[in-house]
């Protein structure tokens, strides 16, 4: 059964994560991604957080770059130009995050890659978008997410703190990814290609797309979203599970649980204007509550009373959670050179094309030899190249 981009051409330029995330869900659908990285240095991501077991084969850059040829060229020198005006060509989509003055200047501008690919799909990522003051800045996620308003909560010191994970860069991928694909759609009708942009600060507002809405006139502060039984709660063994008994008949069944029927009916728990202060004062008895027995037994009677729960588990234990591995979440991949690894798996399905992992992230360099000889290169050609310091 073909993949559902089975066919599509795929130009990855980006490094770091964002871009490359865009392009490895592309490829997880059956894209043919070729990624273009600096000759002997490859991706910066490949030395992210790199210990000396995976060496430049980092956890950022395994995960980002499944299922992609890599091709070295340096895109400076004007045979590295040539080799990249063949692939643009004949793609379908092109994906850089470079400043849109850098881009110009190499060349890589959208009317001048347009002119050359009517057909092709633009597709580029900025901090903070191309106009206002901050346009012409470089940025990375965390700094997005303080100018996003994301940073809002404080550490016990006063310090403000991320969200925890790289929301833009994590996000950008899935919203670039659907972006690119309604580009492609749009050209089956007009047989044109088109510019297709977002930012991380765009990325990171909407991750709060549910937080970030300003109603003027209204004299009320922000709403309470969560009662006194939608949080965490410590167990007898010290083990930490997520509650969220959010509506009156999941609120009333558990409060039975808990022995607690008088706050059943409590009318401060609908009352928009009570309910926080409704949380101050029961909170800390369910608290208590929840620390007289152990975290498996409160999970077992949960979901007996159909109420909302799950253990809250460190990373390490996600990849063996047999919920994420019996559904695909989590799925085991071969490594060349750093051996079994687990990582997260293709996160949409569809149920006649689906998408799969066939192969981990490149080396660097892998598929120089293979993409060239698509293009038309001969070995003598290609060793050239090499000589050259192009590739």
């Amino acid at each position: 059964m073909p993949s559902a981009l089975e066919g599509i051409r795929v130009i990855d330029l980006a490094q770091h994560m964002a871009g490359p995330g865009t392009s490895m869900y592309l490829a997880d659908q059956g894209a043919d991604v070729v990624k273009i990285e600096p000759p002997g240095k490859g991706d910066g991501a490949r030395r992210l957080g790199m210990t000396g077991y995976v060496r430049e084969n980092s956890r950022v850059f395994m995960s980002f770059n499944r299922n992609k040829k890599s091709l070295t060229l340096d895109i400076r020198t004007p045979r590295g130009q040539e080799v990249l005006r063949k692939l643009v060509e004949r793609a379908d989509v092109l994906i850089h995050n470079l400043r849109p003055t850098t881009a110009e200047r190499l060349g890589l501008g959208y009317d001048v890659l347009a002119a050359l690919n009517p057909r092709l799909v633009y597709a580029s990522i900025t901090a903070y978008g191309t106009k206002g003051p901050y346009a012409h800045k470089g940025g990375y996620d965390r700094m997005t997410q303080g100018l996003a308003g994301a940073m809002y909560r404080r550490g016990p010191d006063g310090t403000p703190i991320t969200a925890g994970v790289w929301i833009s860069d994590c996000s950008i991928p899935m919203l670039l990814a659907y972006g690119i694909m309604c580009a492609l759609w749009a050209r089956e009708r007009t047989g044109r290609g088109q510019k297709v942009e977002t930012s991380l600060l765009q990325a990171a507002l909407a991750m709060q797309l549910n937080d970030l809405i300003y109603v003027e006139n209204d004299p009320g502060g922000d709403e309470d979203y969560g009662g006194p039984t939608y949080g965490v709660f410590c167990c007898a063994d010290d083990a930490y599970i997520n509650v969220g008994a959010l509506q009156a008949d999941q609120f009333a069944r558990l409060c039975k649980l808990l022995e607690l029927e008088h706050l059943a009916d409590d009318p401060r728990f609908t009352d928009p204007a009570q309910s926080a202060a409704f949380r101050a004062d029961v909170f800390p008895i369910i608290e208590e509550l929840f620390t007289y027995r152990p975290s498996r037994e409160w999970l077992r009677l949960l979901d007996e009373i159909d109420v909302p729960c799950a253990p809250i588990l460190e990373r390490r234990q996600v990849f063996f959670e047999p919920q994420m591995v019996e559904n695909e979440m989590i799925v085991p991949l071969e490594h060349p050179e750093v051996g079994p690894t687990r990582v997260i798996g293709v996160p949409v399905r569809l149920s006649d094309t689906p998408g799969a992992i066939r192969a981990p992230a490149p080396l660097l360099g892998q598929h120089t030899d293979e993409v060239l000889a698509s293009l038309g290169y001969s070995p003598a050609d290609v060793e050239a190249l090499r000589a050259e310091g192009v590739i």
